[in-house]
């Protein structure tokens, strides 16, 4: 018998309520603890603690002295529940790092059964993290479907293995119900070796034990002794289970609430610009050895690993919880772009001052790879040039003087005199490093700054640049062809957004799919787009040319759906085989569900995205499936990825690739049987009602996919920078020789440097690394992740955590 509270910080309530249930519910397990005899309280989650401990000490040094007693159980040890889907792994390994430090350190213990009762879906990812992390076992829920075995050997990517038990029935029993948990575990009899676990306890918002159900325990004990009850935890369960019994399942615990892979746009592209944004802040501070706040750096972490909390991510809690934690998330970004921002100056010393009419733009590669990407930059003119009939434009040379291929583009803000400038270039940057590149500035006599024309027909924007062919329909706005290296990769009208409709329910508790159409966007006339833009006098058509130049080409077109618009944005580059597809959407239409679809030209391909130090086969048939920064489709000659930079859902219905946009249901509308999701009377909050953006590349080039969406996802660092000519200038500092060993993490500890490597690939994989002047020579299973200390010029293998 496990007697826990499940107790979701935030939900339906916002943090000061979960804070305050928090206390109530610990303080009355303490004194149930005291009262009954052989009693055994469990409860996980690091965060609840450090409430109880800053708000009332009292109680905190009592539960201190119960689980010395063995009175309470100590659970899970993570920081709390979180989505088990979506979040990198190295999120994951934050959540257990954080909760397991704190629990050492203030309770002296270290549980060895990971606890996710509540969340919705499991990546098979989790395996090789827990077995790494010293666990040996993991107790779920979620989804239903799996139910053939009680107990079952959970098997990873990496061939890595822990045992896993579903828990039956639920995490909480209700108050005065815990009889009919008991019933249902004698008379379905499931359990290995000849016993099981039930869980019990008041839950969903707090409550743990009742003195009445622990009477009717106590009672049933002493009347039923052949039935062995017992007070006890999760470890002693697993003490005794037999692991060579167990079937073995090797795929991720999916799929559930399909709708939480696209619900609250918002909090998923922040939550991935967080996690973005701490990996590359650590690596500058690490590589800079700049001085920084490590109590104020935790903070950035701890905002990131709350708002991975399993309803907070997925998107079911009410409008208040996310409006707090969007600001919470900032807060956690604000703190990694300082100290970024410390370290980048840092890593510019030594760096030649400029030499005059020279403007620098220094950029930090933070992947461990030369990279060739287009960078964009922006600064300011010394002075204001107020000649109308001229304009100041700019050509980018490198540190050897070349001329690198640039163009001039609209600045970020719309003022209509000389002096911001933006410029974009294509450059090959150092691994890990500073890269100098320097802007020469001349004055062009006429008023404002050109485009150069783009090749077209009566019907098409056409571009070809010897790689890549594409074109783009005049008349819908939308690709009618992509194509590389002499094969199609798509057919026409693809990139199309199309409506389905949706219900009020956040979660997509009774849905597998979005499939319902009732409508896609459409090309507005050239009036209606013109009128839209704020210009209704305007004659230029709505599929446009807005940059074009040496070094990309963009093509803008607005749509409209029933009340809401999209305005898309097709980045083609002058070298390359990608397509950038950026959309501003308002929303306005309840109820829906929007997708960008893709109408390929593979024949019955597979689907595939990444997970979690994974990637797996998908399911198809239009059915919703869950990914992380990539998905691809792939027909064993030919395939198609998307790359995305805070997009989780998608789907493929046979040749055609959609990826799940956002949903516009009622905030925390949740199904219950025959009942109304929601009063019909009023005006409901509509998750995702507004203005919201994405960003995806469309490519053909799946070698070192996981790289590549590191590299969308971890952009280099630019700045024009006048640097003082002080200091030494560093050297690369990290460089892997394989694009399928990716870095993961890189951060300074007591022991040394942590690095942390994951190889992508589903086979063996070797590397040459190099760090500090040495190189060393690794190797991994497929994959593997691997954890390293480096110190005093010693590479050692090291414990994930």
């Amino acid at each position: 018998m496990i007697c826990n509270a499940h107790l979701d910080p935030v939900w339906l309530w916002q943090r000061p309520e979960g804070i305050a249930e928090a206390i109530s519910t610990f303080r009355v397990a303490a004194d149930f603890c005291d009262e009954f005899d052989g009693f055994i309280f469990n409860h996980n989650e690091s965060v609840l603690y450090e409430w109880v401990e800053e708000n009332e000490p009292e109680l905190f040094a009592r539960i201190q002295c119960l689980v010395k007693e063995g009175k309470w159980r100590i659970m899970g040890g993570w920081y709390l529940q979180p989505d088990c889907v979506m979040p990198c792994g190295e999120s994951f390994i934050r959540q257990i790092e954080t909760g397991r430090k704190y629990f050492k350190e203030k309770f002296g213990v270290t549980p060895t059964t990971a606890i996710n009762f509540d969340p919705f879906g499991h990546t098979r990812g989790l395996v090789q993290i827990l077995t790494k992390c010293g666990y040996d076992s993991y107790v779920f829920m979620r989804p239903s479907w799996v139910d053939a075995e009680h107990d079952f050997i959970w098997r990873g990517f990496d061939g890595s293995e822990i045992i896993a038990h579903k828990l039956m029935g639920g995490y909480n029993s209700g108050k005065g119900k815990v009889m009919k948990k008991i019933d249902r575990a004698l008379d379905e009899e499931y359990g290995t070796d000849g016993i099981n676990m039930t869980f019990w306890g008041i839950g969903n918002h707090g409550g743990g034990p009742s003195r009445t159900d622990l009477h009717t325990i106590a009672a049933f004990m002493k009347e039923h002794p052949e039935h062995g009850l017992k007070h006890s935890y999760c470890e002693s369960y697993f003490e005794r289970i037999d692991k060579s019994k167990l079937k073995v399942f090797d795929k991720s615990l999916n799929y559930t609430m399909v709708g939480c892979y696209t619900t609250m746009a918002r909090i998923k592209q922040a939550h991935r610009r967080l996690e973005n944004e701490l990996s590359v802040c650590e690596k500058m501070l690490t590589l800079s050895g700049v001085s920084y706040d490590k109590a104020e750096l935790e903070k950035a972490e701890k905002a990131l690993l709350f708002c991975e909390f399993h309803d907070i991510l997925p998107g079911t809690s009410i409008k208040a919880a996310e409006d707090d934690c969007l600001r919470l998330l900032a807060y956690g970004s604000e703190i990694a772009e300082r100290y970024k921002n410390k370290a980048f100056f840092k890593l510019c010393a030594g760096q030649p001052k400029a030499k005059e009419g020279e403007i620098p733009v220094l950029v930090f590669n933070p992947h461990p790879y030369k990279i060739t990407q287009d960078i964009e930059v922006e600064f300011q003119l010394q002075d204001q040039n107020w000649n109308e009939n001229e304009v100041t434009l700019v050509r980018v040379r490198d540190k050897n003087g070349k001329y690198l291929p640039s163009q001039n583009e609209k600045e970020a803000c719309t003022f209509s005199l000389d002096w911001r400038k933006r410029v974009c270039f294509t450059a090959e940057l150092e691994p890990m490093s500073i890269n100098r590149f320097d802007c020469e500035l001349y004055v062009e006599n006429y008023p404002k700054r050109k485009i150069m024309p783009c090749e077209q027909t009566d019907t098409h924007f056409t571009f070809d640049n010897g790689t890549m062919q594409v074109l783009i329909s005049k008349s819908t706005g939308l690709i009618d062809k992509y194509c590389v290296n002499g094969t199609d990769l798509l057919g026409p009208d693809s990139a199309v957004i199309t409506a389905s409709k949706d219900n009020e329910d956040p979660w997509g508790m009774t849905v597998d799919s979005f499939n319902d159409t009732i409508g896609s966007f459409k090309l507005l006339t050239d009036e209606q787009a013109n009128a839209f833009n704020g210009y209704p006098d305007e004659k230029i058509g709505n599929v446009r040319v807005t940059e074009n130049g040496e070094v990309r080409l963009k093509i803008q077109a607005t749509f409209s759906c029933g009340n809401s618009f999209a305005s898309v944005t097709y980045t083609l580059p002058k070298k390359g085989n990608y397509i950038d597809i950026k959309i501003r959407m308002l929303s306005n239409d309840s109820s829906r569900f929007y997708k960008l679809n893709f109408n390929s030209a593979l024949d019955s391909p597979d689907f595939y995205g990444q997970t979690a130090f994974g990637a797996e086969q998908l399911h198809t048939e239009g059915k919703e499936a869950v990914y992380q920064k990539w998905c691809s489709i792939a027909d064993g000659k030919n395939s198609l990825t998307v790359i995305n930079n805070g997009t989780y859902g998608g789907s493929v219905d046979g040749s055609t690739l959609s990826i799940s946009l956002l949903r516009t249901p009622v905030y925390s509308a949740h199904p219950i049987g025959d009942r109304p999701l929601a009063n019909t009377d009023r005006t409901h909050d509509r998750i995702d009602i507004g203005e919201r953006e994405f960003s995806y590349r469309l490519t053909a080039d799946t070698g070192f996919i996981d790289m590549q969406a590191q590299v969308f996802n971890e952009p280099c660092v630019a700045l024009s920078f006048f640097p003082s000519g002080l200091g030494e200038k560093a050297d690369t500092a990290v460089e892997l020789d394989s694009g399928d060993i990716i870095l993961t993490r890189m951060k300074e500890t007591p022991d040394g440097t942590l690095l942390r490597f994951f190889n992508s690939a589903n086979k063996a994989a070797h590397t040459q690394f190099k760090i500090g002047g040495q190189s060393f020579e690794l190797d991994f299973g497929k994959f593997e992740v691997k954890t390293y200390i480096y110190c005093g010029g010693a590479l050692t293998e090291a414990q994930m955590c």
